[in-house]
């Protein structure tokens, strides 16, 4: 066995695994640390990783009953500024009344723990769900790589397996689930992901999958797409490299790599998950 009893799966471990297991292993398995820069400005990354958390602590507080105005007129970024003006613009306008903002859920998953941070979940009475997710990035992804990506897959599923927690014990049906990223970047541009009962037992099936590979694999070999290497801090451990990709192709190329606005995820914060 690989895993530990305790391991908590979420949509940035299974990522790593599927992009590459000789990361999942050195970072979830082996903890392993490597002083190695995910880009070559990192300056600028932490900049913008900074503001993405801003923007979300602004939306957080607004949807807990702080006014927009009051919460605009302590902005200094102009990018902050004009992102938080786009929210309140049309941020919630498709967004049922009955909102839970950072939401934590864990479903099971085999043996272990599969755990969704939701950015925002709204539910309406008759069990439409919608899953909000605030993005700051410069670039929006392509519809098609975005729909293979596990956030959109482990979110949809987590909600459609557990939602009965956020729903008054009933259960929400998948044809009753939309997932929307919303770029705030781009005035508020949006993607959107259905779901269905098909595609619930598709991920359902892949995911269960992905867990049993995991658990019995007796090696974790390094990705065959040397373009990841570029991103991934652990390249000159692995001998895959020693400089850094380029934080323009990183932008432009976000589903090779992680994603900023999902690196406050902390597993070890186990006391706030929901059953």
């Amino acid at each position: 066995m690989n895993l530990p009893d305790d391991f908590v799966f979420s949509q940035s471990s299974l990522q790593d695994y599927v992009d590459c297991p000789r990361r999942f292993q050195l970072k979830y398995l082996q903890r392993q640390r490597w002083p190695a820069p995910e880009v070559d400005d990192m300056l600028e990354f932490e900049r913008r990783m900074e503001q993405g958390e801003i923007f979300h602590h602004l939306v957080h507080q607004h949807l807990v009953g702080i006014p927009a105005d009051v919460l605009a007129g302590r902005l200094t970024d102009p990018d902050v500024q004009r992102w938080f003006a786009a929210y309140v613009k049309n941020g919630l306008s498709d967004a049922p009344a009955k909102r839970r903002p950072e939401s934590t859920l864990t479903v099971p998953l085999g043996d272990y723990l599969l755990l969704a941070k939701f950015d925002l979940l709204a539910v309406e009475p008759d069990g439409r769900a919608l899953i909000l997710d605030w993005k700051t990035g410069q670039h929006i992804p392509r519809a098609d790589n975005l729909l293979r990506r596990l956030q959109t897959i482990v979110y949809r599923y987590v909600l459609a397996t557990g939602g009965n927690h956020l729903n008054g014990g009933k259960p929400i049906p998948p044809e009753r689930i939309e997932m929307i990223y919303w770029y705030a970047d781009h005035d508020g541009a949006t993607l959107r992901f259905p779901y269905d009962s098909a595609q619930f037992a598709a991920d359902n099936a892949y995911l269960t999958q992905l867990v049993e590979d995991i658990n019995t694999r007796p090696e974790f070999p390094l990705t065959d797409d040397e373009r990841r290497c570029r991103f991934c801090v652990y390249r000159s451990l692995n001998n895959r490299g020693t400089e850094a990709g380029s934080l323009t192709d990183w932008d432009e190329n976000a589903e090779l790599s992680l994603d900023i606005d999902d690196l406050n995820l902390d597993l070890q914060q186990i006391a706030e998950i929901e059953f």
